[in-house]
């Protein structure tokens, strides 16, 4: 038994008061001769020892009452049979959610700047010697130190300085590290406390099965600690977030048009009317407009905008609407415009005649602006070389190689074709009457660092017999590259007929699939059909190789084979097929949190120092990598959202953007009821802030508190003294 405030148990030294008046009274009497008293000196004996008897209870029961009022006050602890810690030190581990929805401000202060305060309480209250570790949920598990930490100014310091705005809590993974973390720490008093605000999206879609897992690895542990939930914050009702911007992929041209889809969700029950949609590029504003936000429901809003300055540019869309979470008010994307698209064609069957080299319709399509002498930049700029003109000099700048009817290669070429792609190239390749298909099969396509997509089998249709001809199957197309076709007024590539083509075919014969996935037998990625025949035949397949990409056409880009470069979707199809590739050998400037930000430089740059600036403001210095025929950088701490600046060679700066998923713009909290089968599921205790926490602390290193119980007891007291004393003094006949 022990005593949280020991101090006032020296009240129930008042129990001497009444003992006292008792021991007064008791000696305040006379004696008077009286001649008769011997009649009734049997009377008086029995009276006597009655009277001592009452007077001893009603003396009992007064001393009693101050001792239990002390006790009260002094808040008497129960600590039972075994040994209680007491003031020993602890381990413990906070889990402290920093995702975005903290930055909501319920009650005039943001979540997160109140669980810093529950935080920064509870490590100041922990006893001398404890050790702590803060690990942050946002986004995925971080720890704020690199381990346990003895100094509580240290940490309640760092908690100070840290912000909100991360990604989505991911609770199991973070009660993994905090399990983890406790493992290793030396105290045998340990104790794990979830600060949070418990919002219905974190915690609702965790199985029933992981929080099981959960419970069953806290239990399993040698030393299980003690698991306190405390939920900070208070529940909101409104929220607006701008929950994705919808743009093309390809590859975007000063001067292009670029068409941005907003998508708005309101949260709460509260409509707006006329919401202002601000739409900024480099964070100049660039036009506004204007939505209804109804109750619950989704809208969209639509820019268009051109960039006249090549590199890298940040757009950016923000609904003005006053809600308690502004975080998700605003999305940024970054959108690289390029200033041209370096393509080397290799023309396999060169001649002085127009139109009658392999690579002339495709040079005409590639640059329409400039064979058609209009005064417009072409996106695409081409440089035509013969086959015995490949080179690594002429390879150096291009994006994408297409090699147009090609008979053949020589060993050079073909390891300079495969570090090229390896590295991050993107090559083309079209068939014809010139090509050599045992040596594309044994050069190009066998063994795992081939590189062609698909063996090239037998030739099939004929230019004799129309009949014999065949058409491109008109479907809903998914690949980026054909996407613009879904919309029949960019053109039909079913219109065109195809005369000639070579069958394709996997090694190992099997040509139903259409994904890109491993094969165990080549350990190599397998080819996705892009588009087919209406023969079953694979017409364009491509397939990752390395960094890099290639495409393989089963017919010639020339019109000797079909009336494709006739057709008004030649054009498009070409333009749509060379920036898709040119973009996906780039890696991408919109990452997820979490993920790397990486960029592609010219191979001279590799070890050059160079800097990169996080969304709160520090720097970094980074140094690319040598990767091929270019250099590679790399900067994966993204968990905060946000941009990321690279500065480049020439102080060119390329912009990286941060994004995470918009789950927690919903902002309901779990209830009561939802918080109290969690706090059971996981075998937790409930607390609403540092204060109770301390509270329970205490109790569960002292003991049970009985104090509520002996101040019944003392009620009931003064209760039966007073019932006693009028029994005991009434009138007896």
């Amino acid at each position: 038994m022990t005593f949280l405030n020991g101090a006032l148990a020296f009240g129930a030294a008042a129990f001497a008061i009444p003992l006292i008046i008792h021991l007064l009274n008791r000696s305040r009497f006379r004696t008077i001769p009286w001649g008769a008293m011997h009649l009734l000196e049997a009377v008086v004996r029995v009276n006597n020892r009655r009277l001592r008897i009452e007077q001893l209870i009603l003396l009992a029961v007064r001393c009693a009452i101050p001792i239990l009022l002390a006790f009260c006050l002094a808040r008497l602890v129960l600590t039972g049979w075994q040994a209680l810690p007491g003031d020993a030190p602890t381990s413990a581990v906070i889990l402290l959610d920093n995702s975005y929805s903290m930055d909501a401000a319920g009650n005039g202060s943001p979540h997160f700047a109140q669980a810093i305060e529950h935080a920064c309480q509870i490590v100041g209250a922990l006893s001398r010697g404890s050790e702590v570790a803060v690990i942050q949920t946002g986004g995925g598990p971080t720890p704020l130190f690199d381990g346990p930490v003895f100094d509580p100014k240290a940490v309640t310091g760092q908690l100070r300085l840290l912000d909100g705005g991360y990604g989505a809590s991911q609770m199991p993974e973070s009660f993994d590290f905090g399990l983890g973390t406790l493992q290793e720490m030396a105290n045998t008093r340990r104790d794990l406390i979830v600060i949070s605000d418990f919002q219905q999206s974190d915690w609702l879609s965790i199985p029933d099965t992981t929080i099981e897992r959960i419970r069953q690895q806290i239990d399993a542990m040698p030393i299980p600690p003690a698991v306190t939930l405390l939920q900070a914050g208070r529940p909101i009702e409104e929220n607006v977030s701008v929950e994705s911007l919808a743009f093309s992929n390809t590859a975007l041209g000063v001067g292009q048009d670029l068409r941005v889809r907003a998508n708005l969700r309101n949260h709460g029950s509260k409509a707006y009317q006329s919401a202002r949609v601000l739409f900024r590029i480099d964070g100049t504003q660039h036009s506004v407009s204007q939505v209804t936000l109804e109750a619950n429901q989704a809208a969209q809003a639509l820019f268009t905008c051109r960039f006249e300055t090549p590199g890298s540019h940040v757009i950016e869309v923000e609904v003005a609407v006053d809600d308690p979470l502004e975080t998700d008010n605003r999305y940024s994307a970054a959108v690289p415009v390029l200033e041209r698209i370096d393509v080397l064609l290799v023309d396999g069957a060169p001649s002085s005649k127009p139109l009658e080299s392999e690579t002339d319709f495709l040079s005409v399509a590639l640059t329409p602006f400039t064979f058609g002498r209009v005064k417009l930049p072409d996106l695409i700029e081409t440089q035509t070389v013969s086959a015995g003109k490949l080179t690594e000099d002429s390879i150096s700048t291009a994006r994408v190689v297409v090699l147009a009817n090609v008979a053949k290669l020589n060993s050079d070429q073909v390891n300079l074709l495969a570090e090229y792609v390896r590295g991050g190239g993107s090559l083309l390749i079209f068939v014809g009457d010139k090509i050599n298909t045992d040596w594309y099969n044994q050069s190009l396509f066998r063994g795992t660092d081939g590189f062609l997509p698909m063996r090239i089998d037998a030739l099939d249709g004929s230019l004799e017999k129309p009949e014999h001809s065949t058409r491109i199957v008109a479907q809903h197309f998914e690949h980026p590259a054909l996407q613009v076709f879904n919309d029949r007024g960019n053109g039909n590539l079913a219109d065109a007929e195809i005369w000639k083509w070579y069958r394709l075919s996997r090694a190992d014969g099997d040509e139903s699939r259409t994904r890109a996935e491993e094969t165990p037998a080549s350990g190599r990625a397998d080819p996705l059909v892009m588009a087919r025949l209406e023969t079953g035949d694979p017409l364009i397949v491509e397939r990752p190789f390395g960094d890099g990409l290639v495409v393989q056409v089963a017919t010639a880009c020339d019109a000797d084979w079909s009336n494709l470069p006739m057709r008004p979707s030649y054009l498009p199809l070409m333009q749509q097929l060379m920036t898709t590739m040119a973009s996906q050998v780039t890696p991408p400037c919109n990452i997820k949190t979490g993920e790397p930000a990486i960029a592609v430089l010219p191979g001279d740059s590799a070890g050059a120092p160079l800097s990169l600036t996080t969304p709160a403001g520090t720097r970094h210095t980074v140094r690319p990598v040598a990767r091929g025929t270019h250099s590679l950088v790399q900067f994966g701490r993204t968990r905060r959202p946000g941009i990321y600046t690279l500065t480049g060679p020439g102080a060119k700066r390329l912009h990286f953007v941060a994004q995470t998923s918009r789950e927690e713009s919903d902002p309901r909290l779990l209830d009561r009821e939802q918080m109290q089968e969690l706090a059971a599921d996981l075998g937790a205790e409930l607390v609403g802030s540092s204060a109770e926490y301390v509270q329970l602390d205490k109790t569960r290193r002292h003991g049970r508190e009985v104090w509520r119980f002996l101040l019944f007891g003392a009620m009931g007291l003064m209760f039966a003294e007073l019932i006693l004393q009028q029994r005991f003094t009434r009138v007896r006949t």
